[in-house]
């Protein structure tokens, strides 16, 4: 049982640990935002290059280069025993990790040690977190600093300039992930916080000073040496995927649904939305100051995010960093049927979906029932259901001390958010165990990458490519060794092979007399994309026999 005075820390470090490793290992690089950055992460270790991004050969100046080199560096010390992509995505863990620690220390900071373990296992239970944060995405290390900061803002009472010093450091590490939207939403954070009594002391103004002074470093260095390397790709990086993204001028990126977080955050931010609303209700009520800090950067994030003209599910992330710690404020007296209807939804929803998964995996393997054997084996042709014997036994012994917490979970304090945290770590559990195959066949390009290679000839050096995807291309240079020229760069005029991207049933596209068609592909899986491979027609002739390219 979990208490104030942690009497079963063992258990605790076990649930996170779980939490913490499920998903990162054992699979390759998924589409889409796993495989480009990968790219990203190999050009790194290929060149030692960290001042510009570059995915296969091609410089790639959306996001500034702090996970990036972070990944390279696992990969390297890690390689030698791990698959390379395995070791980069340690990266991954090591941000969630920090964040988690920071979400509490820093609820511990403003509430106290019982209310840091609630905030703590209520982030871990969110609907919308675990699963990027075991993707090798920079996201993470975006939380990361977004959760340093606002420990930096919590601490700032007590001791400034420590606090100055983490905010600081936390925004530069928010800056160095993706670029001006986190520093943006801190900085307005902090201005919004100042038009509280409470927050404007000459403490407040010192920790800021501190926090500048931090914060310098990381927003001059890469700057100042992309800018000193190519004043083009700075311009670019700045003002075309930063504002430009931004305000929709660039004409990148999603399209834009201003609305969308509001209408995601009711299951997304589970179980911290119903949480932090109880909390923030009862301390504007109780005129409690402390409840002012995650409630004003929460409305300031979800604010500033729903302004922006690009719009995704994943960009939502740091919006749980302040609800779970709004929400750990009020744990400890939430009401009754809160707290049961809470318990019983997360409890619900995970082992309902561990049943799911169990049964839909015998059913895969057996084969029976038949039709729901067929219609998981149609999303995935060519996949053979098969028993993974160490893949199983890590899931049963998930399912057995899940099944064995079950009945402390009730008496348990903090019921509510435990249930969650276990409930999440279990079904993901699962999902990276016995689904591990299955899902890896369907998200990996391996498969195609080796069946594009066997149809080039030896001394294919020059591809052109058309509309070929950010995590085609690095997948291709990371699974086959292949670089690729768009079909538009002065250079690709001489090369002897096109690729092409296109959609799943589009006809063959247009290729001029000068091609022919020499092998079309599909990822496993996949209803959505189609790659076409052409030779020019010398080359086809000399060294290579034609191949019959059936339409899709």
């Amino acid at each position: 049982m979990l208490t104030a005075n942690y009497r079963t820390p063992a258990a605790l470090a076990l649930l996170i640990a779980v939490w913490l490793a499920a998903g990162l290992f054992g699979r390759d690089p998924w589409k889409p935002d796993e495989a480009y950055s990968f790219g990203l992460v190999l050009h790194i270790l290929h060149s030692g290059d960290w001042v510009v991004p570059t995915l296969a050969g091609e410089p790639f100046m959306e996001k500034p280069p702090l996970f990036f080199i972070s990944a390279a560096l696992f990969a390297r010390l890690f390689g030698g025993f791990l698959p390379l992509h395995d070791a980069a995505r340690l990266a991954s863990g090591f941000y969630a990790a920090l964040t988690l620690a920071f979400v509490w220390l820093s609820a511990r900071t403003l509430y106290g040690r019982s209310q840091a373990l609630a905030a703590l296992l209520v982030l871990m239970g969110c609907v919308g977190y675990f699963h990027t944060a075991h993707l090798l995405v920079t996201d993470n290390a975006l939380m990361a600093g977004i959760a340093l900061a606002i420990y930096g803002l919590a601490l700032h009472p007590q001791r400034p300039t420590l606090g100055g010093i983490a905010l600081g450091t936390g925004a530069g590490v928010a800056f160095m992930a993706k670029g001006l939207i986190g520093p943006g939403m801190l900085g307005l954070t902090t201005l919004a916080l100042a038009a509280s009594p409470a927050w404007r002391t000459r403490g407040y103004a010192r920790a800021l000073g501190i926090a500048a002074l931090a914060f310098a470093p990381w927003a001059m260095l890469w700057p100042w040496a992309l800018y000193q390397r190519s004043p083009e790709l700075f311009h670019e990086w700045l003002f075309v995927n930063n504002f430009g993204r931004y305000t929709g001028s660039a004409d990148l990126g999603p399209e834009h649904d201003h609305w969308m977080y509001l209408k995601i955050l009711p299951w997304f931010a589970l179980p911290a939305l119903p949480l932090a609303a109880w909390s923030g209700w009862r301390g504007l009520r109780e005129r409690d100051p402390r409840i002012v800090l995650p409630l004003v950067a929460s409305a300031v994030m979800l604010a500033v995010l729903s302004s922006a003209c690009n719009a995704r599910y994943v960009y939502a992330l740091p919006v749980l960093v302040p609800l779970s710690l709004a929400a750990g404020a009020g744990c400890p007296a939430m009401p009754r049927w809160l707290a049961r209807g809470l318990l019983w939804l997360g409890l619900a929803l995970g082992f309902g979906a561990a049943l799911a998964l169990w049964a839909g995996w015998a059913a895969l393997l057996a084969h029976r029932p038949a039709p729901l054997a067929d219609g998981l084996l149609a999303m995935r042709p060519g996949f053979t259901p098969g028993l993974q014997p160490f893949l199983v036994l890590l899931a049963a012994l998930a399912t057995l001390g899940a099944l064995l917490a079950v009945g402390r979970v009730r008496r348990a304090q903090h019921a509510a958010p435990l249930a969650w945290a276990a409930s999440a770590a279990l079904a993901w559990t699962l999902f990276f165990t016995i689904w591990l195959p299955y899902q890896n066949y369907g998200n990996s390009y391996r498969a195609l990458v080796t069946d594009l290679k066997a149809h080039l000839p030896n001394g294919a050096y020059c591809i052109a490519n058309r509309q070929l995807g950010e995590p085609q291309r690095a997948m291709l240079e990371y699974f086959g060794g292949v670089l690729t020229l768009a079909e538009s760069a002065p250079g690709a005029r001489y090369c002897a092979f096109l690729l092409v991207q296109q959609g799943y049933g589009d006809e063959l596209p247009r290729h001029g007399s000068r091609w022919m068609p020499l092998w079309s592909g599909t990822r496993s899986g996949d209803a959505t994309e189609r790659f076409w491979l052409f030779s020019a027609q010398p080359v086809l002739d000399a060294q290579v026999q034609k191949v019959d390219v059936q339409q899709p």
